[in-house]
């Protein structure tokens, strides 16, 4: 029986696998086609077909901020993306064949998510419909709606079961520690060119030089801004502040945490982004509160130390490297000349842009602009940009103002802006009960969803935000927090102790 069964085995092998390896090696080897690579998409997903229905809910989580693309799928999009379709195509066909297997209910989120998306929709259908152009559409922007109606899907696929208290902090590690991935892209300057296939699945988006002056002569040198590593400090602060929380990262008898913290915000400091730093102490100032510290004897200490820490680093910031330079130019330190010029730059390039869109909010208040770019613009765009005349145009175009209002009233108007702050405030409101009610085990984790959420949302409306790429970060912690609390916390009902009066009533003797 066994010697039967390994030579059926060895049969399929050779009969079957084998040939259909061959074949797609052949279409892999032609990786612009879209056609074949849409022929191995559906032939992997059929493979992986088993492993999806079985572990879809543990692979979205942790996907969801995984640095990684589906090179086989056109477009290339993040593995989220066509994670969070699957996983809430699968969660919804289990539910209609077991309706044990129901969501967990939240409507005050369901609610305004399901309002955002009717307005996307409506939006998309009045402003020349959804192009996909990888797909063979007659414009460009489709991706943006997609991007959303994944962050919604993947919302709905989180909230598809609970998370057992055993298996909690697995699923917060995944989420989260999954962006360490981005600092793959950085490798592609260091590597041997015969491990480029890496960059296949881990794009090589952050491995770019910004060439800066090193000095006031026409010499030009290269920063080198490790976008990638900054991403990866940022996930390693994330991940103190959600397991530990910052009373346990700043326990003295545990000091090691405390260097790693501060390794975790140096890092973040590499990739020349000013947003990333100030990120980070939003959010540390944040959570700061939420955990009660602020009249704890934590706050004197920390002032002293960054106090201190300050008058050591920044009289020598011109020292640093460019990149790091870069990223705290938006503090009172002086900075090198070029790199100060750019960063100068970058923020008139913000003015300019504003200064050429508020005027056009009047027009798209009621029917926004939608994201659909017509390929006739975009040419004229593009010969712009070769002609150099093309300023702002082309962000303008692509519907990138770089501002969280403008991206959300723009493309759907007075109602987009309506949907989502709606939204935002049930998101609060939900992750502020489970930050109150929720299950005692994730106290700290929840303290830091909601803090998260909170600081995303100020930055979101203050320094820099845009809905579609944003909005997987709002409904992906909402998701999550709402999988692992099973529901939204609500205060605990006390027993109403019972009227024992009745027990001194006199029996009557006479019937």
């Amino acid at each position: 029986m066994l010697n039967a069964f390994t030579l059926f085995r060895s049969l399929v092998i050779y009969g079957v696998c084998l040939p259909l390896a061959v074949f797609l090696g052949y279409l892999v080897a032609n990786p612009d086609d879209t056609t074949n690579a849409g022929i191995v998409g559906v032939v992997l997903g059929v493979l992986l077909l088993p492993l999806l229905l079985k572990w879809h809910h543990p692979l979205l989580t942790l996907g969801w901020n995984l640095g990684a693309l589906t090179f086989f799928l056109p477009g290339k999009p993040l593995i989220w993306l066509p994670l969070a379709f699957v996983s809430f195509g699968i969660s919804a066909l289990q539910y209609a064949m077991n309706k044990k297997q129901a969501f967990i209910s939240v409507p005050t989120i369901t609610m305004p998510i399901i309002f955002l998306t009717l307005v996307v929709l409506l939006t998309a259908e009045l402003t020349g419909g959804i192009g996909l152009r990888v797909a063979g559409g007659g414009s460009y922007g489709g991706k943006r709606y997609l991007t959303i109606f994944a962050a919604v899907a993947g919302y709905f696929a989180f909230t598809a079961k609970h998370i057992p208290a055993e298996k909690a902090l697995t699923y917060v590690r995944m989420y989260i520690l999954s962006s360490l991935t981005a600092a793959f892209g950085n490798l592609a300057t260091v590597i041997s060119p015969s491990l480029y296939f890496i960059f296949w699945i881990f794009p090589a988006d952050f491995a770019e030089l910004s060439a800066m002056a090193v000095d006031e002569s026409n010499f030009a040198g290269t920063a080198i801004r490790l976008g990638g590593v900054s991403v990866a400090g940022s996930t390693g602060f994330f991940a103190l502040l959600a397991l530990l929380g910052i009373r346990e990262t700043f326990q003295p008898s545990k000091f090691w945490r405390m260097g790693l913290l501060v390794a975790c915000c140096a890092a973040t400091t590499m990739g020349g982004y000013r947003s990333a730093l100030i990120f980070v102490i939003l959010l540390f100032i944040i959570q700061f509160y939420f955990e009660g510290l602020f009249r704890s004897r934590l706050l004197p200490v920390l002032v002293v130390g960054m106090i201190l820490a300050g008058a050591c680093v920044l009289p020598f910031a011109k020292k640093l490297p460019l990149a790091v330079q870069r990223t705290i130019s938006f503090l009172p330190v002086e900075i090198d000349t070029m790199t100060e010029m750019d960063a100068k730059g970058s923020v008139e390039w913000r003015l300019a842009m504003w200064e050429r869109t508020y005027p056009e909010i009047p027009k798209y208040l009621f029917i926004g602009k939608g994201y659909g770019i017509d390929p006739a613009d975009m040419a004229i765009m593009e010969g712009n940009m070769l002609r150099g005349v093309d300023r702002y145009e082309g962000a303008y175009l692509a519907g990138d103002y770089h501002s969280g209002p403008l991206s959300v009233i723009m493309p759907f108007g007075i109602w987009g802006v309506i949907a989502f702050l709606w939204f935002v405030k049930a998101g609060i409101q939900a992750l502020y009960q489970n930050y109150l009610h929720g299950l005692p085990h994730l106290k700290t984790v929840n303290t830091f969803f909601l803090s998260y959420f909170v600081a995303k949302v100020i930055f979101f409306f203050l320094v820099f935000g845009s809905l579609y790429s944003d909005m997987m970060w709002f409904t992906g912690v909402l998701g999550l927090s709402v999988a692992l609390n099973n529901g939204v916390g609500s205060p605990a009902v006390e027993p109403v102790p019972e009227n024992q009066l009745n027990r001194l009533k006199l029996i009557s003797l006479t019937r």
